[in-house]
């Protein structure tokens, strides 16, 4: 009898907490849906960003070529991008320069990545609409609504995040972007002691052609100052 007893309680607590992650999910989407097309219209407007976005995407989209599935982070800025997750930064300095060749060789399809947070963005914007589109129809704020925008999440986010990153995050077309430097950039002292083992975010800079340094040229610089030759790069 304890036993049905402690499994009924279970049971309640996990629906409840069930419910509960269901309806906060759902309430974070809709903020979403109020924020994320500001965002992504900045985004839109701003082509340096996109295209190192893209470069990033194919960065990463190569090392996993290589090695398999990683799990590599990336973020794009004005000056290039960030690879985090302790890849060795003459892999990744390599890695962008095939990348970027293959990019202005016509490969769109390295630009778009499974992990990318546009995913997320893209879930969360499925789901509020969803959700609203549900709750308009039958005219019930029942737990129907949450469900349906779940289900839409799952199965039209990753569905439409590829075609967001292809015409609005990300512009294949790179142009004469070339990469001036790769740097490893200090780890936060958060981490305390740990931040001493573990290799920090590489910065990957990127800048027009028109600056008269070709992409053979970039340089690699590590904590140590130390020049090691490396294929086309210097590591210092």
């Amino acid at each position: 009898m304890l036993f049905l007893l402690f499994v009924f309680m279970l049971f309640v607590g996990l629906a409840g907490l069930a419910i509960l992650t269901t309806v906060g999910v759902t309430l974070a989407s809709l903020v979403t849906l109020v924020t994320a097309p500001g965002q992504l219209w900045r985004l839109l407007r701003d082509r340096t960003l996109r295209r190192n976005h893209a470069l990033e995407h194919a960065t990463v989209n190569v090392i996993e070529e290589r090695y398999g599935r990683s799990h590599l982070a990336g973020l794009a800025k004005p000056e290039g991008f960030i690879i985090q997750g302790g890849a060795p930064p003459a892999l990744v300095a390599d890695a962008a320069q095939e990348a970027l060749a293959r990019l202005r060789a016509g490969e769109r399809r390295l630009a778009i990545h499974p992990r990318c947070g546009t995913t997320l963005v893209a879930a969360q914007l499925v789901m509020a609409l969803a959700f609203i589109a549900t709750l308009v129809i039958i005219r019930q704020f029942t737990l129907l609504p949450f469900l349906v925008g779940i289900v839409a999440a799952v199965l039209l986010g990753p569905r439409l995040s590829p075609i967001l990153q292809r015409y609005v995050t990300t512009d294949a077309d790179v142009g004469d972007l070339i990469i001036t430097g790769v740097e490893v950039q200090p780890m936060t002292t958060s981490r305390g002691f740990f931040s001493l083992l573990t290799l920090g975010p590489i910065l990957v800079r990127t800048a027009p052609a028109s600056g008269g340094q070709s992409s053979a040229e970039a340089t690699l610089i590590t904590g140590d100052r130390e020049e090691i030759p490396i294929g086309d790069f210097r590591v210092r």
